[in-house]
């Protein structure tokens, strides 16, 4: 019967329905494990300052293996084929938990699974939008099969840690097969290649509008990764188990669900700048928060911004880097803007982030990360204003003369 209705479905709505369910299972994979890894670090007696190594090894490795995957994505044109070797790769890659419980070993087990993982969103954001771009289809209503599959993999996922941490890993590279075999029904685009590459990326970095808004969302993530990375140690810290991550990561999820419900509506009535810069003034409120918490109550209030923080700067910075990239260099685009803020602002922020912990307490980190992140955003209001003033003030002299 499913399979009567899906071939009565248009070629573009069996694309956007598959789409949709490969969103699903790639962050519910993700959500399987991810939200209790600073914790388990934890468990198994890793101090502040190396957990926040071993949460920023993902992103070290974005830098170097990310760009590999997307000029191979690009150049090849076969943007399936890759996915298919990465999800193959995270299938495998996450079972080395079960034998790592020392540092070396963390080290090179994440390593090898955020070479495949972190390399997986990026790319198949690439061509979901660039596949959904001549259609009638948003790729909100794509996305939001990510957060679904996240939200409702988190009611279960912290009683399955909780009862063996073991089960967690071997969940996790069955549902990473499982997109494996989604991506294998992935339409074939074929892609026009172009020559001087390296010329077009360079012109990318003349558009002073993307400049700025990879720089917003560098210094965004730095908070970001931070918050997400060591929110489970906090909430240990504050007296409370891994049933209580688990529901506050389920209610960050769900706070993404309005936000990709309407965030197209708010790009055509906003400008991406200013939308990325709410965007830091809701994670500065958040980290000052979270700050100030004392109980879980305080911590699930902070996660109900994250739809109007992560969400929000996620999608308009893939939509707007995609718009502005050629159809070539889309996988490559994409690549970029995780290899900011998935790369260097991850890097940063986690390792900075726990060594602050360790001498400081993670509450001063919290609330060290919010003031620099509130004057950052305030800095770049003020520029963003000057220039708005001065670009009306030239259109009013041409206009006189």
């Amino acid at each position: 019967m499913p399979k009567l209705l899906f071939a009565k479905l248009t070629e573009e709505k069996r694309a956007a329905v598959l789409f949709f369910f490969i969103c699903w299972l790639f962050y519910m994979s993700t959500g399987i494990y991810w939200p209790y890894m600073s914790a388990h670090y934890a468990n198994l007696g890793i101090d502040p300052g190396l957990i926040g190594i071993l949460m920023s090894i993902g992103s070290i490795a974005t830098i170097f293996i990310l760009p590999l995957w997307s000029r191979l994505s690009d150049r090849t044109g076969n943007r399936r084929g890759v996915l298919k070797i990465i999800c193959i790769g995270a299938s495998l890659s996450v079972l080395l938990f079960l034998v790592s419980k020392s540092f070396w070993p963390l080290f090179f087990t994440i390593f090898c699974l955020s070479a495949f993982g972190m390399s997986f969103a990026p790319l198949s954001d690439a061509v979901s939008i660039s596949y959904l771009s001549g259609t009638s289809i948003r790729f909100s209503q794509v996305r939001i099969g990510g957060t679904i599959g996240f939200s409702v993999v988190l009611l279960f996922s912290g009683y399955i840690y909780a009862y063996n941490p073991a089960l967690t890993f071997i969940c996790a590279s069955f549902s990473f097969f499982l997109l494996f075999l989604c991506v294998r029904k992935i339409p074939q685009v074929e892609i026009a290649k172009k020559e001087k590459r390296r010329l077009e990326l360079k012109r990318l970095f003349k558009n002073r509008r993307i400049v700025f808004i990879l720089f917003i969302a560098f210094c965004i993530q730095i908070t970001l990764s931070f918050y997400f990375s060591f929110i489970g140690v906090y909430i240990q810290e504050l007296g409370y188990s891994s049933r209580e991550i688990a529901m506050s990561s389920f209610v960050s999820a769900l706070s993404e669900i309005p936000v990709l419900l309407l965030i197209d509506r708010a790009l055509r009535r906003f400008p991406v700048t200013g939308v990325s810069l709410f965007c830091g003034f809701i994670m500065t409120v958040r980290l000052l928060m979270l700050a100030m918490a004392q109980g879980i109550g305080m911590v699930y209030l902070t996660q109900v911004g994250n739809g109007l923080s992560f969400m929000a700067l996620y999608y308009c910075c893939a939509t707007f880097i995609n718009k502005e990239m050629e159809e070539d260099m889309k996988s490559t685009g994409q690549g970029l803007l995780a290899f900011v803020q998935m790369g260097l602002g991850t890097s940063i922020g986690n390792i900075l982030g726990g060594y602050i912990s360790q001498f400081a307490g993670m509450r001063y980190a919290y609330l060290y990360y919010g003031l620099g992140l509130g004057c950052i955003c305030t800095a770049c209001t003020l520029v963003f204003i000057a220039l708005r003033i001065i670009k009306k003030a030239k259109r009013g002299n041409t206009t006189n003369a």
